[in-house]
């Protein structure tokens, strides 16, 4: 007598590894999502620990009480201060010019980061450096724009921006 599968026990590993596949598939594919979004999160978390207070203290040596929004800082040469991620598509720190709301300064690359973020900052003062966080944007017609500020409280979420742009605060 010889040793083999029969086509039903064939059949019955196909069908468990399909349902493995089926339970398994949609976990997988948010992945690469979330990947990017994580790295967009670091990134504004460098801004804020590294790049944000060096270019306070900057602007206090500099005589421009911890106003950042003076210095030239785009996509060309902020990698002085910070590697930029390749989610990134355009950023320009100078936009960062208001101590009482918060202005965009960057955008995300939808292709490369599957979704719509951005980067809004709000102003340093003599007190304290400039902060930096993470939109994710999930209203408005067009992609924000550079330089639109928040028209809401600085907590509000989802907060609102010019031209109907909206997003929600990522932490």
């Amino acid at each position: 007598m010889k040793r083999a599968f029969t086509m039903i026990e064939l059949i019955f590993v196909i069908v468990i590894l399909g349902i493995l596949a089926a339970v398994a598939l949609p976990k997988f594919l948010g992945v690469s999502q979330q990947a990017h979004e994580g790295n967009l999160k670091s990134f504004v978390g460098t801004l804020n620990r590294t790049v944000g207070p060096t270019l306070w203290s900057k602007s206090i040596s500099e005589g421009h009480n911890g106003d950042v929004g003076y210095i030239n800082l785009d996509k060309n040469n902020i990698t002085k201060y910070v590697d930029l991620p390749k989610e990134i598509g355009d950023i320009n720190v100078s936009e960062c010019n208001e101590s009482n709301k918060f202005k965009i300064v960057a955008n995300a690359n939808k292709d490369v980061a599957g979704a719509d973020y951005f980067i809004a900052c709000r102003d340093g003062n003599a007190n304290q450096s400039p902060v930096f966080v993470l939109y994710k944007q999930t209203g408005g017609t067009t992609p924000a724009n550079l330089g639109d500020a928040n028209t809401t409280a600085y907590d509000a979420n989802p907060a609102k921006y010019n031209n109907d742009e909206e997003g929600t605060l990522l932490k």
